[in-house]
């Protein structure tokens, strides 16, 4: 018994040791070890259907009796081509989507954001949850013209990860299932809007998270809440934002509103 619990403690000290280096060193080789042959890929493809139709349009000039002998073939050659050319664009889009991400998660000096389009990519990436792609019924209202801010990338994304992934985590054991994401701005803030399913947080609970970190030495209410969610609105409360719990027809809020001309002074 002894054994194995040495055991379970050693492997679950070289798993900590792996994933502490997976974002900062193991994943931008992963990700460039990917890039080449998938580059390698697209180019070729495309190159392979401009000589399919090349080879069609001469077979057709010189042969055209036997160019339509062939016409079923050609045409299902050609449709396989465009189906592949297709196919490695939406994977190019994946590619980018995970890259985007753990580019953020590594980019650590301060930059010009616009919040929606950084909320667009966390969407994206969030379809890997495939229990969020397929389970859960989703409305996103973006306003992409939303001014920028000046901030950490990695900080950003991944407080807003964490949220988003709170608000999966809640809609994913209700019925029906249902994730609201709206962002828009008026001439002094920048508003981020995410309502859910779920269970109800408990009055004390909200009260607790709108007034954390102020809060912090209070004992936590006994309600399931992930760490991550405090973690989440301590950043997000250094850039000036107000970060609300509510309740609205049923569902769960968080609103999240951005003085911009002050995060931009």
């Amino acid at each position: 018994m002894k054994m194995k619990n040495k055991i379970n403690r050693d492997y679950q000290a070289l798993e900590d040791d792996f994933t502490s280096t997976f974002i900062h060193e193991l994943m931008p080789g992963i990700l460039h070890n990917f890039a080449n042959p998938l580059n390698t890929i697209m180019g070729r493809s495309k190159l392979l259907q401009r000589r399919l139709d090349n080879a069609v349009n001469k077979m057709r000039e010189a042969y055209p009796d036997a160019a339509q002998a062939l016409k079923d073939e050609w045409d299902r050659i050609q449709n396989d081509v465009l189906s592949i050319n297709k196919e490695s664009e939406s994977f190019l889009e994946l590619f980018r989507d995970v890259s985007g991400k753990f580019y953020a998660l590594t980019c650590e000096e301060k930059d010009r954001i616009n919040l929606s389009q950084l909320l667009a990519a966390e969407m994206r990436f969030a379809n890997f949850y495939l229990e969020f792609k397929h389970h859960i019924n989703k409305e996103i209202r973006l306003d992409m013209d939303t001014p920028d801010l000046e901030g950490n990338r990695n900080e950003l994304s991944l407080a807003f990860w964490m949220l988003i992934r709170f608000a999966m985590s809640s809609a994913l054991e209700s019925e029906p299932k249902g994730f609201f994401l709206e962002t828009r701005h008026d001439q002094r803030n920048i508003i981020v809007f995410i309502k859910y399913s779920g269970k109800t947080m408990p009055g004390e609970t909200v009260k607790f998270l709108n007034q954390y970190p102020q809060s912090g030495d209070a004992k936590p209410p006994s309600v399931k809440m992930e760490k991550g969610v405090l973690y989440a609105v301590t950043i997000l409360k250094t850039y000036s934002m107000l970060v609300q719990f509510s309740t609205d027809d049923c569902l769960n809020a968080i609103s999240i509103i951005i003085p911009y001309q002050i995060t931009n002074s």
